[in-house]
């Protein structure tokens, strides 16, 4: 793991106990992110934002110890993607998580740096690999991959996979930019190591839907029972049908739980109505993801953004917004924002307001990599993104 990642002092300090919302006290002083009698680095650096924290931790809590994943290919999935975004924190947390709790040897930690190209994995192992690298890389799983995923595992398994992915990502990215330093005791990668030299592209990709029917099917809404009706109708807003929704109802708990931070990002977030959309629309169009695109180009108009606004934040022109462009590029094409950056960010934002910038960023990089990877359709009432490649 290369370490330009790796700063050497926090950008964000982390919080003692008694600086914290007392809500938040609470909640992490309890297994998982207690340690030592020490809150973890990781949280106490987000507790600098109780509410994006409260919001996030039901879907991190359920995709770290309620997943549908085994734990072994929970713990493959997590390095993996840790690796790919060049996490020191991230790999040395889990590294003692794969090896107390899943049995996992050296062999396997560097065969784990080698991805699914090494031979030491079976088809299985390694089709969770490829889905962690292809998601970082693409925001989409290849065909190939996804039919041995599909051959090995539940629906709600791969949903479980594709969003642990573009979630240990998007807590990568935080974790990078904030200099969340190992926690005492903890080690960080072995330098003898093989880099990641794997990065999204630099060239905009396609905003068509990458296949014309969808790999999995929304489920009719008449099909439902009364408890996931009133989570489908609570998800669906003032939306009469919305595709992703009826998708994402293949997996109600995973759903559930996300819904909060979802929710966070979308409406309750620190920045405002305008740059959360600049975020949004900037990384749709940077993860190719034409349905996103689609949901959100109306939404932008509404909270402010004109044809010309939306025009040059696809093209990545946008002068009135022109640091949000820099950061969502720069997060979404190496996980870390420069010191340079940083400083002029520092400057215009607040700390929570930075903390939401990295997260919808994240966020909107998972809801691209499910929605192209699922080949979510366009909903009828859905206008197609008007200069496709």
């Amino acid at each position: 793991m290369t370490q330009p990642y790796r700063l050497s002092t926090p950008r964000v300090p982390p919080l003692a106990l008694e600086e914290m919302d007392p809500d938040v006290r609470a909640m992490l002083q309890r297994p998982g992110g207690f340690e030592h009698g020490k809150v973890l680095n990781v949280f106490a650096t987000l507790a600098h934002h109780p509410q994006l924290l409260r919001r996030w931790s039901p879907l991190a809590n359920h995709l770290l110890f309620k997943s549908s994943l085994p734990p072994r290919e929970r713990e493959l999935v997590i390095m993996r993607a840790g690796w790919m975004a060049g996490s020191p924190y991230e790999w040395g947390q889990h590294v003692v998580i794969a090896r107390d709790e899943c049995g996992f040897t050296e062999v396997e930690f560097r065969a784990l740096a080698e991805g699914s190209v090494d031979p030491l994995w079976n088809r299985g192992e390694r089709a969770l690999l490829a889905l962690a690298e292809q998601i970082y890389t693409q925001q989409f799983v290849e065909d190939d991959v996804w039919n041995t995923l599909v051959d090995r595992y539940s629906v709600r398994q791969i949903l479980d996979a594709v969003f642990t992915a573009c979630n240990y990502t998007t807590l990568a990215m935080a974790l990078n930019v904030l200099g969340v330093q190992l926690d005492e005791g903890w080690e960080g990668p072995d330098p003898t190591l093989p880099a990641n030299t794997q990065r999204p592209s630099k060239t905009l990709p396609s905003m068509k839907i990458k296949r014309r029917k969808p790999r999995l099917e929304p489920l009719p809404i008449e099909a439902l029972d009364t408890k996931n009706r009133e989570l489908y109708d609570k998800a669906r807003g003032h939306l009469e049908k919305i595709n992703v929704i009826q998708t994402m109802m293949h997996h109600p708990d995973l759903l559930r739980r996300w819904m909060p931070f979802f929710g966070h990002c979308l409406h309750k977030c620190e920045l405002s109505l305008r740059d959360r959309e600049i975020v949004i629309l900037r990384v749709g169009r940077l993860c190719g993801a034409g349905y996103e695109w689609a949901q959100h180009e109306p939404i932008g108009k509404e909270r402010g953004l004109s044809d010309a606004d939306i025009a040059a934040i696809a093209d990545g022109s946008l002068q009135d917004g022109a640091l949000l462009i820099e950061a969502v590029d720069q997060l979404h094409r190496t996980s870390m924002i420069d010191d340079d950056l940083w400083s002029r960010l520092a400057a215009a934002y607040s700390v929570p307001q930075l903390l939401d910038l990295i997260f919808i960023t994240g966020q909107y990089r998972m809801v691209s990599a499910a929605l192209n990877t699922l080949a979510v359709q366009l909903d009828d009432y859905l206008v197609p993104y008007s200069q496709v490649a």
